[in-house]
């Protein structure tokens, strides 16, 4: 494979730089709160170079979501899926522990994008990319479970992780939106209902019942 010219190294770089910059804009003040010139501003380049980048605001978004997703699915993949089975019920729970408390902004973005999607359709494949692979990977999880634990799973594989994926979507949103709770707090109760959650998708009595012990 031909290594990229230094003209295009640069050029993807600064590309690079540009998304990081407007992650950090829109993570603090939310699509609707923020415009190119904001972002351009706070890069430190003008308008006209963030448009050579970047045709419009949703094209920038879209990249900072996919940016994102990619780099927090990948942690999904290296430290849950990869690992040993015993050890994926703490190993699920710390990833998603770690970015409530890391990267709460940054989800907080990721729900602003499920909503524009509802009414700018440019949004929806994005959207719909993303949760196909969570909802993927948790089915990869599942059958593990299923295979090399012979546990048996209550509802169907699909049915199983389109439950599992809402109620962590569904926890993720509440923890983000009450402010009242500690982050120590928001990912203990994450955490008891997750447990609760897997139980109730595995037949009684399956070796899957007990995944692992809770974090306290």
């Amino acid at each position: 494979m031909t290594p990229p010219s230094k003209s295009q190294a640069k050029a993807e770089a600064k590309r690079a730089f540009l998304i990081e910059q407007a992650t950090i804009c829109l993570a603090e003040k939310g699509y609707a709160h923020v415009s190119l010139r904001d972002i351009a501003k706070e890069s430190g380049v003008s308008l006209g170079i963030l448009h050579y980048y970047f045709a419009s605001k949703e094209e920038l978004l879209l990249e900072v979501i996919a940016s994102y997703k990619e780099r927090f699915i990948a942690e999904l993949e290296r430290e849950v899926v990869a690992a040993p089975l015993d050890n994926f019920f703490p190993a699920l729970a710390a990833v998603l522990g770690r970015s409530l408390l890391e990267d709460r902004k940054l989800h907080r973005l990721w729900y602003d994008l499920q909503a524009q999607a509802l009414y700018t359709p440019v949004f929806l494949e994005q959207v719909h990319h993303t949760r196909n692979r969570l909802h993927d990977l948790i089915a990869r999880m599942l059958k593990r479970l299923q295979t090399e634990r012979g546990a048996a799973l209550a509802v169907d594989v699909s049915a199983a992780s389109s439950i599992l994926y809402s109620v962590i979507d569904g926890m993720i949103l509440q923890s983000l939106l009450d402010e009242s709770r500690t982050a120590a707090e928001a990912i203990s109760r994450f955490q008891l209902a997750l447990h609760h959650v897997l139980e109730s998708l595995f037949s009684s009595g399956s070796p899957a019942t007990h995944p692992v012990e809770r974090g306290d």
